[in-house]
């Protein structure tokens, strides 16, 4: 009798001290944090981040610090296990990413760029294929109605890069199109591309061209914009032109998050596809 009291003492210390319920709890409070920087990132546009089978999306604060709270690793095909990949994007830098382990839906002991509590070992920073800049000319502060304005967008190509990109070709005309207007006050937007009809009545309108350039390239676009077509409302504007860089790879779950094919239009949901480009101010009186 002594030593039956004892043992179901024993057995009463072990479930009061070591619940394999609790601890299964804590193991699935799961969280995926760490550092990210875009280099010489000029208008401080966050880095987006997207977690693959997860399906997980969020940007960094202003540090460049994310933290990702993983609220459920199951997948479609049961408790996840193996690797799932972090790709952190810009538009206008080469996108970057970083794996995570899992086994049976818990961070995997052996890991490679993370911390078996879900840390990023090292700080990631993101490297830029090229610098933009917009510039308007015309004449005065504001624009009035049938005044042309040229628009610049001066490029410095840090690496070879294609980038798809509206231009109008037509009677000797070689120049680029395709401008995206967003108002300052209630970020509204409206888009221009440059057309003429000509003297049998038929309109001529620009086309998509895909551009290559190799790195260590500086050049400007031009664009002309004539304010009779262009119909903006009374207010100041944001100007930006729109682009597409071809990357190598990219992920379907990553532009579902920006919004799908729409995304990658020239239309409002354009400006949803985080780019670092310096901008121009266009007031219309």
């Amino acid at each position: 009798m002594m030593r039956l009291g004892a043992l179901s003492f024993f057995l009463v210390s072990i479930s009061c001290t070591s619940n394999p319920f609790w601890e299964d709890a804590k193991k699935n409070e799961l969280t995926l944090s760490g550092i990210v920087h875009a280099e010489n990132n000029e208008t401080g546009i966050p880095v987006s981040i997207w977690v693959e089978t997860l399906d997980l999306y969020t940007t960094t604060e202003p540090d460049g610090v994310f933290s990702i709270p993983i609220p459920n690793t199951q997948s479609n095909s049961g408790t996840i296990s193996g690797p799932v990949k972090l790709y952190f994007f810009i538009h206008n830098y080469s996108m970057d990413s970083a794996t995570v382990y899992f086994t049976n839906g818990v961070f995997s002991r052996d890991q490679t760029n993370f911390s078996t509590d879900g840390q990023l070992l090292n700080t990631i920073e993101l490297k830029k294929i090229f610098s933009g800049t917009v510039e308007l000319h015309f004449g005065g502060t504001s624009l009035s109605f049938r005044d042309t304005v040229r628009l610049s967008f001066h490029l410095n190509i840090h690496s070879s890069v294609s980038i798809d990109a509206y231009k109008f070709t037509w009677a000797h005309n070689d120049f680029h199109s395709g401008v995206i207007f967003r108002a300052l006050d209630d970020d509204t937007v409206y888009t221009y591309r440059y057309s003429v009809t000509n003297e049998s009545g038929i309109t001529i309108e620009d086309e998509i061209h895909t551009l290559n350039y190799p790195h260590d390239t500086a050049l400007t676009w031009t664009y002309y914009i004539l304010s009779d077509s262009l119909d903006l409302p009374v207010n100041a504007y944001e100007v930006l032109p729109y682009f597409l860089i071809g990357h190598e790879y990219f992920p379907d779950g990553l532009a579902s998050a920006f919004g799908g094919d729409p995304t990658f239009t020239i239309s409002e949901h354009y400006l949803k596809l985080p780019s670092d480009i310096v901008s121009d101010t266009l007031t219309i009186d």
